[in-house]
């Protein structure tokens, strides 16, 4: 699979790109944008017949996604991303393989709730409360590993 953002395969990215597909009016959405350069969740809303808060929570979805591309201002607005699907066996399996040799190695080396904690010390470092460097201390691993597990986990792209 393939996206124009170049966003690592990933089971999580999988698993995201899949759910937003799976959901009809989410379809729907993105068929609206592909006749469009952009648009407004207003217009979404007035077009598709669609609850405001709805097409606001599917857009920042889509685009959480990497189906969507947010464009600042007020109000947002939204434009279709190109994308291709091309996905193989062979690239699920790599995927799952890498995902499982980063949080294997990780167990190993850090104990059983190391990712617990990661997950556990996330929450401050969104908030601004912890750089990385501070969490990875935090939670007692080395920079580089806290990194990589939180790349896999996909909290740096939230």
């Amino acid at each position: 699979m393939s996206v124009t953002d170049d966003t690592p395969l990933s089971r999580k990215r999988l698993q995201t790109v899949f759910e937003q597909l799976a959901n009809d009016r989410k379809l729907e959405i993105l068929g609206y944008a592909a006749d469009r350069d952009e648009f407004t969740v207003t217009e979404l809303k007035a077009d598709l017949d669609i609850a405001h808060t709805t097409a606001h929570e599917y857009c920042r979805d889509l685009h959480a996604a990497g189906l969507l591309e947010r464009i600042g201002g007020k109000p947002a607005r939204y434009a279709p991303i190109e994308f291709d699907l091309q996905l193989s066996l062979t690239s699920i399996a790599n995927a799952v393989e890498s995902e499982s040799e980063t949080i294997e190695y990780a167990l190993e080396t850090y104990g059983d709730d190391c990712i617990d904690a990661v997950l556990d010390v996330w929450e401050s470092v969104e908030a601004g409360e912890l750089t990385y460097r501070e969490a990875s201390d935090a939670v007692g691993m080395r920079h580089a590993d806290f990194l990589r597990v939180a790349q896999e986990l996909e909290l740096l792209t939230r």
